[in-house]
């Protein structure tokens, strides 16, 4: 629901609203604000080392109003598929999340009117800005083509994750005081069932070839390694001079 309103609201841009677009403008500034922080955050706890983080009001090109931002990683860093689909879908989530609060807020009694205001703009900013961008979904792309059976391993290791929280939510449901609390602590006992799957079948596949000494297939296949060129005097090739 809120991708699909978020979706929505950016044709408002594309209509002539007169003074409202300004207003719709910085409120759509702030959304921005915030969807670039919510991809720094994801890079910071998913160890993707980031460079620069910008938040642009106008275009540079047409110095018209167009709110805009950007992420930009270090130089050699590549993001795994999990790493870019959780960095990707990060403003939806916390967006959301913050939409969740804010809506709590507005039904707490004791603010005075212009808090409400305030937080009902806000509400308007983290939907404008909720929705990934298409360079989001990009690379998101591109990191599953670059390895496409570790991204589907990945997959597997997150459909298990979710299938064995949703078994266990049957048999003890999860009962907290907030629904955005609710939120938060199923999306962080996701992460840790991955990566419980994950460092599982990496010792799994460690202890049945420990005990068998060799085997056909290699879990290690599906893990993905940084390429490290070798330096051609360590191989005897002598480099050309120019």
């Amino acid at each position: 629901m809120v991708f699909a309103i978020s979706f929505g609201m950016h044709f408002l841009f594309r209509l002539d609203l007169g003074p409202f677009l300004t207003i719709l403008n910085v409120l759509g500034f702030v959304g921005v604000i915030i969807h670039e922080l919510s991809h720094y955050t994801l890079c910071k706890l998913t160890g993707v080392k980031v460079q620069r983080v910008r938040a642009h009001y106008r275009s540079r090109i047409t110095g018209m109003a167009s709110p805009h931002g950007y992420v930009s990683l270090k130089e050699g860093e590549v993001m795994s598929f999990f790493q870019a689909l959780v960095i990707g879908l990060a403003p939806l989530f916390i967006h959301a999340w913050l939409i969740i609060a804010c809506f709590d807020l507005l039904h707490t009694p004791g603010f005075e009117d212009v808090v409400y205001v305030g937080i009902g703009l806000l509400i308007v900013s983290l939907f404008i800005g909720s929705a990934p961008s298409s360079a989001d979904l990009r690379n998101c792309y591109k990191a599953f083509t670059r390895s496409p059976a570790y991204s589907l391993y990945q997959l597997l290791l997150l459909g298990l994750s979710i299938l064995t929280l949703f078994i266990i939510f049957q048999v003890i449901p999860l009962s907290l005081p907030s629904e955005l609390l609710a939120h938060i602590v199923l999306y962080m006992l996701v992460a840790i069932g991955y990566f419980g799957f994950k460092y599982g079948f990496q010792e799994l596949n460690n202890a049945y070839h420990n005990v068998h000494g060799s085997g056909r297939f290699h879990l290690n296949l599906l893990l993905r390694r940084r390429h490290r060129p070798i330096k051609p005097r360590k191989v005897g090739i002598e480099e050309p001079h120019w």
